[in-house]
């Protein structure tokens, strides 16, 4: 059993109703990574939105896991689950790596932004040839 243990996956565990810095953007410098149960070997986020007062309050929860699928892209692609009349929920499992319900990487960003910069570089550059003197 602590041979068990040792392997088990590490998550973030907390709640932006409580705990404002549970929130995207995730702070993991204040959030402390928690060793999950054995049995719970998936990581999960859950963007919950709920209708109140005439506007959406959102809420992140992170956790431990026990079911759930893990997407493509590691968890980056979520489930939207439909509640009730004005509840909203998309949820985000993942198993890669410990803390893997943290907010969206730099990396992910990237991967959009370099394809797009390199596109408007090789756009540019007959022009920026011209400004050589």
């Amino acid at each position: 059993m602590v041979l068990e243990q040792g392997f088990a996956i590490k998550c973030f565990v907390c709640n932006s109703f409580h705990q404002a810095d549970c929130a995207d953007w995730f702070d993991n410098v204040t959030q402390h990574l928690v060793k999950c149960k054995p049995y719970q070997t998936k990581c999960r986020k859950v963007v919950q939105e709920v209708w109140i007062d005439d506007h959406w309050d959102v809420r992140y929860i992170r956790q431990c896991a026990i079911a759930g699928e893990v997407g493509r892209r590691e968890g980056r692609e979520c489930d939207e689950i439909y509640g009730t009349y004005n509840i909203r929920v998309r949820q985000c499992h993942c198993d890669n790596q410990d803390g893997c319900n943290s907010a969206p990487t730099l990396n992910t960003s990237l991967s959009i932004l370099l394809p797009f910069l390199l596109s408007l570089l090789l756009y540019f550059r007959p022009y920026m040839s011209r400004l050589e003197l």
